[in-house]
């Protein structure tokens, strides 16, 4: 029997534990546990991949096989949230792995899925309710979740949770926990923010941390190898070639570089899918299932599915990009040497990225090691010019590095003995300065006044500046302009009366004629003397022409007279009121009322 049986667990529950192919309890196993059954509050820190999710999962199954009834409708027993889809769907796989044979009903519920099915779950009763904090809030707003019967809180990966900015979710659904309940929250690294959401939400906790030192596990080997920026594919395609991996990871930083990636790696004829947010959950989730089970060997992911990936058999991780956030490389290479086997990563930099693994070096506790035998690696000339440059030393501040070589004087020094020249010469004289030649004749004056007399005075101009046409002759200046006065007085101009009337204007050839030259309305022909439209349709010898001779084809405007031959008219068509005879009312004529119709009045018919 596994050591599972020293902590105090029943016998279906090391049963359960057998059929799983659980044998041996992992560090962060054998310290929660006991603890956790005992009912106290409890932090977890511990490394990636070390058996988090079992450590509060398996006292949380023991709990509730105590419970001999099912739970209420929309009031679980207990809630795990979850910072993304992947890692509540992991979630769910593990605790129904491990619930083998035992009655406990679970439901994930997240943000992408239809609210129709997740309510209909909820409404039949879970025990166990795993969730992305939105999603939650949604159902709560809804009325589809109550959290009055919440006995069992779990707050798992808490630091992820507080890097989505999920912190006011997470408080906002404590407060929501009326019954008095175990809190429980698991994290990966233990940071001051993760100090001040345990004081809200844990009551006297226990404190479990079994990281090393490092925040890498034992069994994880990984490298940093400089390359430069436009070279990183054909150092992907090299490490593929020699390391050979059977199920690997490839994670980059931005959503277009998962499916680029992708689309080379299949160029190269590897078996390769991309994943990432802007994925639907259920293709997300096809893909993630198609990884495990080996339809393709590598997967090209973001960092949205850094944690959510729980993946057996993954001998290597490609960090293609350093990541921005130092924290989650940790959660990148763990993926790898998960469950005590081993694994490899290695992290390809670029020019702009050694600060961020000066920051990754910080988190981990460690200096990487750099790999400098590849075919693709930079020269170190070109790494010298990375490093920071140090500032030339200038007079009144210090030195941070050798000076560079004067090629040149000061300023001050190089026209130290130069002569002044003339006109420099003549300033100092206008403004009286020591040394000058002329005394300052000027002094008290406006700046722009001028003295008389003066031979190299500039003389003012009377006439005013000169401007050129656009035809080369210049245009008068002002003065040369008429004078105001010399135009002729209002009196003197010619008026508006002084014009010749309209009648003795002379007029043009075209023009039309006035409209005094017009017939007169009282000149024209009496309504009665005005031939009739039947006249006008009958010609000179009183039959019909034009298009109402009755021609085969021609229009026939009369409605007792067809337009075609040999067939009579039908004056008693329904809705003709022009016919001979009666409109006819009522229903129409045929099988039933015309389709969005009205049943009666005057409609016309259709002919099919």
């Amino acid at each position: 029997m596994s050591d599972f049986s020293t902590l105090g667990l029943s016998e279906a529950m090391l049963r359960s534990l057998e059929h799983s192919n659980f044998t041996e309890a992992t560090p962060i196993q054998r310290e929660t546990i006991p603890a956790l059954l005992a009912g106290r509050d409890m932090i977890g820190v511990a490394q990636t991949g070390s058996g988090k999710t079992a450590a509060f999962v398996i006292p949380l199954l023991e709990k509730l096989a105590m419970y001999e009834n099912r739970a209420e409708a929309h009031m679980p027993r207990a809630l795990i949230l979850a910072p993304t889809r992947e890692l509540a769907l992991q979630t769910t796989d593990r605790i129904k792995e491990l619930s083998t044979g035992m009655k406990a009903s679970c439901c994930t519920i997240y943000g992408g899925a239809p609210y129709r099915t997740q309510t209909h779950i909820l409404r039949r009763g879970v025990d166990i309710l795993i969730s992305t904090p939105g999603r939650l809030l949604d159902h709560m707003k809804r009325g589809n979740i109550f959290l009055d019967q919440v006995e069992y809180f779990v707050l798992d990966e808490a630091d992820r949770m507080l890097d989505l900015g999920f912190i006011d979710d997470v408080r906002k659904i404590n407060s929501k926990i009326t019954n008095k309940h175990q809190a429980i929250m698991f994290s990966a690294t233990l940071s001051d923010a993760i100090g001040q959401l345990k004081s809200t939400l844990l009551n006297d906790p226990a404190q479990v941390d079994v990281s090393t030192s490092t925040t890498v596990a034992d069994n994880l080997d990984h490298w940093v190898m400089h390359v430069p920026g436009h070279q990183k594919k054909e150092l992907l395609q090299y490490l593929i070639e020699t390391e050979e991996p059977s199920k690997s990871i490839v994670f980059v930083r931005t959503r277009r570089d998962a499916d680029e990636i992708a689309s080379y790696m299949e160029s190269l004829g590897l078996k390769a899918e991309a994943i990432h947010g802007d994925k639907p959950q259920k293709l997300r989730q096809r893909t993630i299932n198609g990884f495990r089970n080996g339809v393709f060997d590598y997967l090209v992911a973001t960092d949205v599915a850094a944690r959510g990936i729980d993946v057996k058999d993954i001998s290597h991780v490609f960090n293609f990009d350093v990541p921005v956030e130092a924290e989650s490389y940790v959660h990148r290479i763990g993926r790898t040497a998960r469950g005590g086997a081993s694994g490899r990563a290695f992290t390809l930099c670029g020019k702009n990225e050694f600060r961020l693994i000066r920051a990754i070096e910080a988190i981990v506790g460690e200096t990487l090691e750099v790999i400098e035998d590849h075919p693709y690696r930079m020269t170190t000339a070109k790494k010298a010019s990375f490093a920071p440059r140090k500032r030339p030393a200038v007079a009144g501040r210090k030195s941070t590095g050798p000076a560079k070589k004067k090629t040149k004087g000061k300023r001050a020094e190089f026209f130290a003995d130069r002569p002044p020249s003339e006109r420099r010469q003549k300033a100092g004289a206008a403004a009286g300065k020591p040394g000058s030649t002329k005394p300052n004749k000027n002094k008290g004056k406006p700046k722009f006044a001028r003295e008389e007399g003066r031979a190299d005075a500039r003389p003012f101009r009377t006439d005013g500046p000169r401007q050129r046409s656009s035809e080369g002759e210049s245009r008068p200046n002002r003065d040369a302009r008429p004078n105001r006065d010399d135009r002729p007085s209002r009196v003197d101009r010619p008026s508006r009366d002084d014009r010749p009337k309209r009648e003795d204007r002379p007029q043009r050839a075209d023009a039309r004629p006035n409209r005094d030259s017009r017939p007169n309305r009282d000149d024209r022909p009496n309504r009665d003397d005005r031939p009739s439209r039947d006249d006008a349709r009958r010609g000179a010898a009183g039959k019909p022409t034009g298009k109402f001779s009755g021609k085969p084809g021609a229009k026939n405007r009369n409605p007792g007279q067809s337009s075609k031959p040999g067939r009579p008219g039908r004056p008693d068509k329904p809705g003709n009121t022009k016919s001979a005879g009666r409109p006819v009312k009522g229903k129409r004529l045929g099988s039933g009322p015309k389709r969005g119709g009205k049943v009666g009045g005057n409609q016309p018919l259709k002919r099919r």
